[in-house]
């Protein structure tokens, strides 16, 4: 089989598949781990999920998931951060959260400012309490993309773009380049995000993947500052092993002001403000990143219909979802077990 894409959902399938002996070649236009998995904010988390939508119970599986890869691959997983710190905007708020996570069945802590300050005593003011997310995670999405494409041993073709699928028939038979080469494969999964619906346009069907923009921005840093990722009003931000400072911001618009260099250094005021910092910290990159998106805030997984040997696997949010989308793709497509956690929408 092909898998086009070689982001972080591309990386997972190609490891289950290839786990569970299936014959794996990946083809990306770019690096393994590039695109918008480059530009992700790498919080591996279900305390920033409302509960109650489909997603939810989506996500509740998709942190087991990430348990069981962390028992199979340890060392893949040696540098991530566990645990995150959420409050909303008063404590009557982050408290209903907290309920309301609990009754969804999962495990959150509310502590209160006392032991965020000692947890994060470089916090300038704690709030009066916040959300303990124990299983959260935080982590480079770009080299765990490339850590599952190295554990699963696969084939992988990269700086070579996909221009479209080969239609033989009704059955897609392989993948041709944008340098007019060809690549036979029996199925031809597409991990593209945004770019999915350019593959199967000629096919005559689109799974409706909306561009979602956002901002990335890093920041170096000379010395830790954070022990856990930080989600509180107006500042999503985490610290990893190379000190280095990472800010997640919403895309606002295409106004000057609103460029992602600008909102950069807006938000390192804000830091300052916010956090005790030590001199010198310095916006690096600023970013933004294009999110493959659905409308009912769910994935897309399944084979496409009216052909035959063509799959799709995307959506958002990948980072947290790309472990359980490669394992409910493999029981898909090898084991003919379609998951109830994900609609088909279109797909067969």
């Amino acid at each position: 089989m092909i898998i086009v894409g070689a982001g972080i959902v591309g990386a997972s399938l190609a490891f289950h598949f290839a786990r569970r002996g299936a014959a794996v070649h990946m083809v990306e236009g770019s690096a393994a781990g590039s695109g918008v998995t480059s530009r992700a904010f790498g919080w591996v988390n279900i305390i920033n999920i409302v509960p109650g939508p489909a997603n939810y119970r989506l996500v509740q599986e998709a942190l087991a998931e990430y348990a069981r890869l962390q028992t199979d691959l340890p060392a893949v997983f040696a540098a991530a951060r566990p645990g995150s710190l959420f409050w909303l905007a008063s404590a009557a708020e982050t408290e209903a959260f907290a309920a309301a996570h609990r009754m969804a069945g999962t495990d959150v802590e509310l502590v209160d400012a006392a032991t965020i300050a000692a947890w994060e005593p470089n916090l300038r003011e704690p709030p009066a309490c916040a959300i303990f997310s124990p299983r959260d995670l935080a982590l480079d999405p770009a080299k765990l993309a490339r850590d599952l494409i190295d554990a699963a041993g696969v084939t992988a073709t990269f700086g070579r773009k996909v221009e479209s699928l080969i239609l033989s028939g009704n059955t897609i038979s392989g993948v041709r380049l944008a340098d007019d080469g060809v690549i036979e494969a029996d199925l031809v999964i597409l991990a593209a995000g945004t770019a999915v619906d350019h593959l199967t346009e000629n096919l005559g069907f689109r799974t409706g993947v909306e561009a979602s923009p956002s901002i990335i921005l890093r920041y170096n840093c000379a010395e830790p500052v954070l022990n856990r990722i930080l989600r509180g009003p107006g500042l999503e931000i985490r610290q990893s092993a190379d000190n280095r400072l990472h800010v997640a911001k919403g895309y606002i618009d295409d106004h000057e002001e609103n460029m992602p260099e600008r909102v950069g250094q807006r938000i390192l005021k804000i830091m300052h403000e916010r956090l005790r910092l030590p001199e010198g910290v310095s916006l690096v990159e600023a970013a933004a990143g294009y999110r493959p998106f659905f409308s009912d805030g769910m994935p897309r997984l399944g084979f496409l219909p009216g052909v035959e040997g063509a799959y799709a696997a995307v959506g958002h949010p990948g980072v947290i979802l790309a472990p359980v989308l490669g394992r409910l793709a493999a029981d898909h497509v090898l084991e003919g077990r379609r998951s109830t956690l994900i609609p088909p929408a279109g797909l067969i």
